[in-house]
């Protein structure tokens, strides 16, 4: 517990990035309200699971294309003036649709409509991921920075817990409309956080390399680091194979477990609590060494919870394993983005960093649509079993090298 408060204590006496912290949490309650409200939305007027997992893949895909672009970007300009830009797009897009819904607008064009948007949000978002993680690194010295990163990611996730109860209890007592609604007034925290921002976020140096060189040598330092390549490798496993099931959630509590909409957010919240004791974990124990020992094991752990997955029916059992797997998922991606963010030099942090976002956003679409189109195949279960033996090869795959995770 000490050692826990000290971390907490090493992080938050940076008074910017307890303002980061704040706007960021608040914005990330309204983006969970919105993932409830438009889960429950989609599978209602479509009742397919593929369809369902489209939205989500149109979402990520402008991450897969344009790879680590956005990270060079992001080392070129203004860190500032990015972040604020890219909250007030995004805000728009949720207020966009939350005037869509209040309108009513025809179920066969409103999916349309949900599915452009997530397309120009998610291509804004693949330039916003990279600018808020590497404004760590400029609001936060090195020596703080492995105790930042898991608070950092605690916003999120402790989002995850008040966001789905919060979108629970408006689709019981409103409509989506007002899930889109509160998720675009949330980006206004983001907004003012970072213009409360004191450090310099301006960029270091502006190289006078071409710009398809400087996307290349974030690249290339990432694959030429054995430590950066292997957790690359992992880390698109469980993308791919690992959290393809998250944007399924409406269709798994439907369908697999018969749960209603209060049921749906409890999966959720449970996905939540998992997270959060995941972040704890992991601020609580920053020492280097266990890190490697925090990838295999959490790889191992999913594997045999989405194999649990696959088959339960009870409600109360799968919320253990929802919480299991939330704690699987953030521990991984986590640990993977305070050493992407350690091995990388400043200078570089920006396109560095878009490799991590590349892994974890950039493939994991891939992994919703196929998984996706195979649950209307063959079925939810057997498509998450399908899954579990990918993430369990990759966890042996880890527990085998040694040479490739001796830096972590």
């Amino acid at each position: 517990m000490n050692t826990l408060v000290s971390q907490i204590t090493r992080a938050f006496r940076h008074r910017d990035f307890r303002i980061l912290w704040s706007g960021a949490f608040l914005s990330f309650i309204g983006s969970w309200v919105q993932t409830v409200g438009q889960g429950y939305l989609v599978y209602k007027i479509t009742g397919d699971p593929a369809k369902l997992a489209l939205v989500t893949f149109a979402g990520s895909l402008p991450v897969s294309i344009l790879g680590p672009l956005p990270g060079t970007i992001v080392d070129m300009f203004d860190r500032k003036k990015l972040l604020v830009a890219e909250q007030l797009l995004m805000g728009c897009g949720a207020l966009f649709l939350s005037a869509a819904v209040y309108f009513k607008v025809a179920s066969d064009q409103l999916y349309w409509i949900i599915l452009g948007t997530a397309l120009i949000v998610g291509t804004v978002s693949a330039f916003e991921m990279p600018t808020r993680q590497s404004v760590i690194g400029r609001v936060v010295p090195q020596e703080d920075l492995s105790a930042a990163i898991p608070l950092n990611a605690l916003t999120f996730n402790l989002a995850r817990l008040l966001g789905p109860a919060i979108g629970g209890l408006v689709l019981r007592f409103a409509d989506v409309d007002l899930c889109y609604l509160i998720n675009g007034i949330s980006y206004i925290a983001l907004v003012f956080s970072a213009l409360a921002i004191r450090a310099d976020l301006r960029p270091t140096s502006r190289d006078p390399q071409p710009i398809q060189d400087l996307v290349l040598e974030g690249m290339r330092y990432t694959f030429q680091n054995r430590a950066l390549r292997t957790l690359f490798i992992l880390e698109s496993i469980v993308s791919v194979f690992g959290i393809f099931y998250i944007p399924l959630i409406p269709a798994i509590a439907k369908d697999i477990l018969n749960l209603d909409k209060a049921g749906l957010s409890a999966c959720y919240v449970a996905m939540g609590v998992g997270s959060v004791c995941a972040l704890l974990l992991i601020t609580a124990t920053a020492e280097r060494g266990l890190r490697a020992l925090v990838l295999r094991c959490d790889m191992t752990l999913m594997a045999l919870a989405l194999l649990g997955m696959s088959w339960v029916q009870s409600p109360v059992l799968a919320f253990v394993i929802f919480a299991v797997l939330g704690f699987c998922g953030v521990a991984h991606f986590n640990t993977t983005n305070t050493m992407f963010q350690l091995l990388s030099p400043d200078r570089l942090r920006g396109r560095v960093l878009s490799m991590h976002v590349w892994a974890l956003a950039g493939l994991s679409p891939f992994g919703v649509m196929f998984f996706g189109w195979l649950a209307r195949g063959v079925g939810l279960g057997t498509s998450i079993r399908i899954g579990a033996a990918f993430v369990m090869a990759g966890a042996i795959g880890a527990w085998m090298s040694k040479r490739g995770l001796e830096a972590v």
